[in-house]
């Protein structure tokens, strides 16, 4: 007894291979799932003009996440129909309305760049791939002999763009009116009455201002704070005195508040 693995139907086959061929995220994988999609003898129309079964390859690769310049992609299967043909789940007629979202990898102030292809799909399968497995085992594998055979594609793209809210714009008010002509006066500039060099343009002074010194000769010793003089209260000095008028050398040094020789107690 042999048993046959059941195949997806019509409208299953076709919305799981338009996912897996949109969503792709290499080259390779979007390949694979091309040739295992369509037939190599596809009959194609997309918008009513004639395309060749490679420059609609290059038209759903602009629209999937294996673009060189998209990052990611997702497909949303809004509504689907099939009509089986005359061998049952191998052919017919599959209807889907989709939409694709595709997140670009450049960034728009600060937010990747989104766009949507809104579609409607109608698509003839048709087996046309021959089974490679040998029909005398027992258990067959799985092998779908499906691909799309006819296209008629209506699609309309468009791009989100970032803009920047008016709301979130800072209006510019002046209570005087304005105007683009620039008028130069001839001659002086008239300075007001009462106006401070040294006044900075919101009232205040730029800086302490310019310091003034006294005007007086180099040996008055008053410019600038001049030489400390201590009272000879302060330093201690008394006039020297030593024993025998200096003839046994110098004296010794003289302490304030010390006396020389013994100390005579009345």
């Amino acid at each position: 007894m042999s048993i046959n693995i059941v195949l997806p139907t019509l409208s299953a086959w076709a919305a799981s291979r338009l996912s897996g061929l949109l969503e792709s995220t290499t080259q390779a994988a979007f390949d694979s799932a091309f040739d295992a999609t369509f037939a190599s003898n596809c009959n194609i129309t997309v918008n009513g003009k004639q395309l060749s079964r490679e420059q609609y390859k290059t038209q759903l690769l602009e629209q999937s996440g294996a673009a060189p310049e998209e990052r990611a992609a997702s497909v949303n299967v809004q509504g689907q129909l099939e009509v089986e043909g005359g061998q049952g789940q191998l052919s017919g007629l599959v209807g889907l309305f989709y939409t694709s979202l595709t997140d670009s990898k450049f960034l728009i102030l600060g937010a990747p760049a989104e766009s949507r292809a809104t579609s409607s799909l109608n698509i003839i399968i048709q087996p046309t791939e021959k089974n490679p497995q040998n029909p005398n085992l027992p258990i067959h594998g799985y092998f779908d002999p499906r691909r799309v055979v006819s296209v008629n594609q209506v699609v309309a793209e468009s791009t989100y763009h970032v803009t920047i809210p008016a709301a979130s714009v800072p209006k510019a008010t002046s209570t005087s009116a304005s105007s683009a002509k620039v008028e130069l006066a001839s001659g002086s500039v008239g300075l007001p009455s009462g106006f401070n060099a040294n006044q900075g343009p919101f009232g205040g002074s730029f800086g302490p201002g310019p310091v003034r010194l006294p005007q007086q000769g180099p040996s008055s010793g008053n410019i600038g704070l001049g030489p400390v003089r201590l009272p000879p209260s302060e330093t201690g000095a008394e006039p020297e005195t030593l024993p025998g008028n200096g003839e046994f050398g110098v004296g010794p040094v003289i302490i304030p508040g010390e006396t020389i020789g013994e100390d005579k107690k009345a």
